[in-house]
């Protein structure tokens, strides 16, 4: 997850993960720097929150959602919106893997 979060969701150089990363940053304050914060806030809400919904990802298994409640950081801290999480389970024995962080509108 962590590598995820480094090199596409924070990484505001990426071609696809660029605007999700400046959205972190203009929202609620998290960059690069607050990658432990934000990793710490998504290991908790997968214990907490439910799976949103899930899908088929042939041929590379099964996708799920889960949506949870982010705090901003900083000056942001007033500022709370929602996080989507998506993870892909490759096969009923394999841990879940991040795909995609994101905030939602």
């Amino acid at each position: 997850m962590r590598r995820k979060l480094m090199t596409y969701s924070l990484n505001k150089l990426h071609v696809r993960g660029g605007p999700k990363a400046k959205g972190f940053q203009q929202i609620l304050g998290i960059t690069i720097e607050s990658l432990d914060y934000l990793e710490e806030q998504i290991h908790r809400a997968i214990h907490i929150h439910p799976i949103v919904h899930v899908q088929d990802n042939w041929p590379f298994g099964v996708s799920c959602v889960v949506t949870s409640p982010l705090r901003g950081v900083g000056g942001y801290t007033a500022r709370i919106v929602t996080l989507r999480t998506v993870w892909l389970l490759p096969h009923c024995d394999a841990p879940p893997r991040l795909t995609t962080a994101y905030l939602k509108p």
